[in-house]
């Protein structure tokens, strides 16, 4: 085993040396149909058939929110989003601000479309339309869904961020839903008509003796549910996401009940670099599970300049969400490392920062280090985009972007070297966040700084500097990081192991643990040409397992119990 070991990891860390010069795949939408920087937060998203669209607030504010339209894209594989346009604004509605497109949620009932949004937590309305890209008309005038009187007493900021859910019953009876809330968690029943509530109680009116407070059971005495609620469904259990805490995380709770009681299950994904707060919506989409964020990512991004990211979600085998990290890679982009061409064990870091909850500890950033691999193996992941800076002139610019802090790039700081996000988008912050990538004959590349031309990416006693150019210490080899998704299923036979693989032909490490830890199997796996993983593994006996692929854990059942 040692001897088949030490190949598959020879294997594993192939060098590729190739040419890499495209966007980012997230955040996912960045410009209008003119090609203008646009932000927009608060993510819903709907399935409707073929398509999948995409509904958020826009940003123009710089010190609070400044939102007047609602926007909307489209996307058949969601890696390519099309502009669609303004379905909706917030001066649509007669009352509260025109400038308070806050957080909505637009579902398909019976042929039509219909807009569920708040403004502030002036109310909650809907607006309807008979296509997904609007537009929408305002369905109540000047009356509301949810008027904030009826929940008076709680907090006055609670009646926001509506989401919706429609099904049939176990006597398949329809029933119609809307949650929502911040501090506070609410539902009520919609009548068939879906812009108007169900009278509860039977007395004749509509109030706030129809509306039923949720609870979530077993949230950590550091952490609150504070708003942004999403309800989905899978394998006949009820999840709530939500965004949890200040700064926001995004957690999740599971009910058996829509009404729950609801569990508190952990986070989804923890803070994020760049803004502080964040919005989750969870869709099914040919097959796999998807979630929406948003972030600060984009230039000049921060909590009220908002950008939508996507990344697949995952469960385990007992419906556990495994939790998230941001990732400027998405569904689409490529991962490297960047090594020393001379001693490909010194690789391009940065010094390892968490996330901060507390507001005054931002903007953070970080010193750019050279090293052998240690535990922080994220912050070891670097994107190579398109510069943020230009010109026309044939050479290749590109930025070098923090997989993991999404929006942060190596940067040229004072003739030093940092890791920082870009807060201003000026032209001079572009430019120190570009370099000219230079070419080799061997295939090895150096990194020339654009805001100081003859300075290069160096290695110097451990850190990246910018210097003269070395032979020794300038060049770098891109390695590829191999990524893919896996998943694990029950058959009669043991575990099978299936799923995409990138890049193709490679190899990921498969171990097999009994339910005290003890291993029982550990080997590779390698995909096929197309790039797909297609194993199964026959389990000496019944029992627990733990099971991992690549840096993926699941934990089954096979068979009866030990």
């Amino acid at each position: 085993m040692k001897g088949a070991l030490k190949g598959f990891f020879a294997a594993f860390f192939v060098i590729f040396l190739f040419n890499i010069s495209v966007l980012a795949n997230n955040p996912i939408v960045k410009v209008d149909d003119k090609g203008n920087r646009i932000y927009g937060g608060d993510p819903a998203a709907l399935v409707d058939g073929d398509t999948v669209y995409l509904y958020l607030g826009q940003d123009i504010g710089t010190t609070g929110y400044n939102m007047p339209n609602y926007l909307c894209y489209s996307s058949k594989d969601l890696i390519n989003w099309k502009y669609e346009g303004i379905p909706l604004k917030a001066s649509d509605f007669p009352w509260g601000s025109a400038n308070d497109s806050w957080a909505a949620q637009v579902i398909k009932y019976k042929g039509k479309y219909y807009y569920y949004m708040c403004k502030n937590s002036t109310g909650i309305s809907v607006a309807v339309s008979d296509s997904p890209t609007g537009p929408f008309v305002n369905a109540l005038g000047s009356q509301k869904l949810i008027d904030p009187s009826w929940t008076a007493g709680k907090v006055s900021w609670d009646d926001i961020d509506p989401t919706v859910w429609v099904e049939e019953d176990e006597n398949g009876v329809e029933k119609r839903y809307m949650m929502w809330g911040n501090s506070n968690l609410y539902i009520v029943e919609l009548n068939e008509d879906m812009i108007s509530i169900t009278d509860k109680n039977n007395d004749g009116r509509i109030n706030g003796s129809d509306i039923t407070e949720l609870f979530i059971e077993g949230i950590p005495s550091d952490s609150k549910f504070t708003e942004a609620p999403w309800i989905y469904k899978r394998d006949g259990k009820y999840y709530l996401f939500f965004a949890s805490n200040w700064r926001e995380e995004l957690s999740y709770a599971t009910a058996d009940n829509i009404y729950g009681p609801y569990t508190y299950q952990g986070i989804v994904m923890r803070v994020g670099a760049s803004s502080n707060t964040n919005h989750p919506a969870v869709i099914d989409f040919q097959g796999k599970t998807y979630l929406f964020y948003h972030t600060g990512a984009l230039e000049q991004g921060h909590g009220y300049r908002r950008s939508v990211c996507i990344d697949e979600l995952r469960f385990d085998e007992e419906g556990r969400v495994i939790e998230l990290v941001e990732s400027s890679i998405g569904l689409d982009g490529t991962a490297v490392h960047i090594a020393n061409a001379k001693n490909q064990n010194e690789k391009i870091y940065f010094s390892h920062f968490e996330n901060s909850l507390k507001d005054g500890e931002y903007p953070m950033g970080a010193f750019v280090l050279a090293g052998p691999l240690t535990q922080h193996k994220n912050d070891f992941r670097w994107e190579i985009v398109e510069g943020k800076y230009k010109l026309n002139d044939g050479k290749e610019y590109v930025s070098i972007q923090a997989v993991h802090k999404m929006g942060y790039y190596i940067t040229n700081y004072n003739n030093h070297v940092k890791l920082l996000h870009d807060d201003d988008a000026s032209t001079a912050t572009a430019q120190k966040q570009t370099f000219i990538k230079h070419t080799y004959e061997d295939g090895s590349i150096a990194f020339e700084s654009v805001y100081s031309p003859g300075k290069y990416l160096t290695i110097v006693d451990g850190k990246i500097e910018l210097t003269g150019f070395s032979e020794e210490n300038s060049k770098f080899v891109l390695i590829e990081q191999v990524r893919f998704s896996p998943y694990v299923e029950v058959t009669e036979e043991g575990f099978r192991v299936y799923g995409a693989f990138k890049p193709e032909g490679k190899y990921a490490l498969f171990e097999v643990r009994d339910k005290d830890g003890n291993v029982e199997y550990i080997g590779v796996i390698k995909s096929s040409a197309d790039g797909e993983i297609n194993y199964t593994y026959a389990p000496k006996q019944q029992g627990e397992y733990l099971i991992r692929v690549g840096s993926y854990k699941f934990k089954v059942k096979w068979g009866g119990e030990e």
